[in-house]
């Protein structure tokens, strides 16, 4: 019998708070099962999107639980978050794999061990452990993220005007490895105050509900967000008829190509991407419960 969970997609960044912020949101959601088995593999996957069954998140996190918990699992993977659009793709599945294997155990993890197993899944699609969207993902709200020590940190952000906008030209195969390796290895005292001070107003924001603090917040990051920006065709024009049509803030979600919006403007920015060629679709979202028991995916 298959025990199912459910997560959903996710906002990473948030603009200066790369690595260590997250916002689950309701724009798209992943489902996976599980169900005892002798070996620990994926025997299904569904949805509208395909993903392999190999180098999977779910499969990894899956394990990386299992090896906590015991036992073996076959797994389904039940695809509702478009992969390679910066929303956290992998990231849910990552997070609905452990969630679901604590519930088939009936055993649970503590956050910090819950995390670490999702994020084996980051690691195994992308190259890297980043644990901003699984953490999202699983717990739900807005979250910060600390690395030495590990430390993950939830918080129960006010249901503030926000667009995801996503546009849907083609990106390159292992899109987010190449959106990291884009970015320095090392950055200014002065840069990284800016980061600090920026990643702080957008916790405050989310907490207070102020709409025009987040605006100002999520665009205080000087190093990710310019460089990442080139790789996002029509950027500039898309941010400009954005800002221009009223939007407060406009980031990058997550490696993108996907952006955030403060306050109105999706609509204009997804014009502006049509008159670039690329066709593009306006999510006004809120924030998102973490990962929950769910039933299985109807297929009918």
């Amino acid at each position: 019998m298959w025990v199912c969970a459910r997560a959903h997609s996710s906002s990473a960044n948030l603009g200066p708070g790369y690595d260590v912020l997250a916002l689950a949101h309701d724009a798209y959601s992943d489902t996976v099962c599980v169900k005892p088995a002798k070996e620990t593999k994926i025997v299904r996957v569904t949805g509208e999107w395909k993903v392999p069954a190999e180098k999977n998140s779910a499969l990894a996190a899956a394990r990386a639980a299992l090896e906590i918990l015991g036992g073996s699992a076959e797994i389904w993977v039940h695809k509702g978050v478009p992969p390679g659009r910066g929303l956290g793709s992998s990231g849910a599945s990552a997070a609905a794999a452990v969630k679901a294997v604590e519930l088939m155990t009936g055993k649970s993890l503590s956050v910090e061990e819950a995390v670490k197993c999702a994020a084996r899944g980051e690691e195994e699609v992308s190259g890297a452990a980043h644990a901003d969207n699984v953490a999202a993902s699983y717990l739900g709200g807005l979250v910060a993220v600390s690395y030495d020590p590990f430390k993950v940190v939830q918080f129960e952000p006010e249901d503030l005007e926000l667009q995801v906008v996503i546009p849907w030209h083609e990106v390159p195969e292992g899109k987010t490895e190449a959106a990291r390796k884009v970015l320095p290895e090392e950055v200014s005292l002065r840069d990284a105050v800016k980061m600090v001070g920026g990643s702080a107003l957008v916790i405050k924001a989310f907490l207070t509900g102020d709409l025009e603090l987040l605006g100002t917040a999520v665009e205080m990051d000087p190093v990710v967000t310019p460089r990442r920006a080139q790789l996002i065709p029509c950027f500039e024009e898309v941010r400009r008829a954005a800002k221009e049509a009223g939007a407060k803030g406009v980031t990058i979600s997550g490696a993108g190509p996907s952006i955030l919006i403060v306050g109105g403007g999706g609509e204009a920015a997804a014009e502006a991407w049509r008159r670039c060629g690329i066709e593009a679709t306006v999510k006004y979202v809120k924030p998102a419960r973490g990962a929950y028991a769910a039933p299985p995916p109807s297929l009918g």
